[in-house]
């Protein structure tokens, strides 16, 4: 059964933090994770959008946002770095997501 964006956005919620921070190298994302759920589920809401065209969009808002936590000079974040994690997690939490998906209940 395919997601509607309302459970869609109910899994993503759910699962996203805890994939983000359970990719190697999560720790690293890890201030940033709540905005990367949020840009998952916009770029979802992207219309006529390709897989690809939404993770570029997700990494665009990453790449802002890595921009921002440095500026405030309370962490530092490696921008290159922070993208390969990001970039796995994403990868990571959509096919969590499709497994999710595509799970079958199973009665005794």
């Amino acid at each position: 059964m395919k997601f509607g964006l309302h459970k869609f956005l109910a899994v993503l919620a759910s699962i996203g933090p805890v994939v983000l921070v359970a990719v190697p190298g999560g720790p690293l994302i890890a201030p940033l994770v709540p905005l990367i759920v949020s840009a998952i589920g916009e770029a979802e809401q992207l219309k006529g959008a390709s897989g690809a065209e939404k993770k570029t969009h997700v990494l665009k808002v990453v790449e802002a946002g890595v921009a921002t936590a440095n500026a405030t000079g309370k962490v530092a974040l490696d921008p290159a770095a922070v993208a390969v994690v990001a970039g796995t997690g994403i990868d990571a939490v959509i096919g969590t997501l499709h497994v999710v998906e595509g799970a079958k209940v199973v009665k005794p």
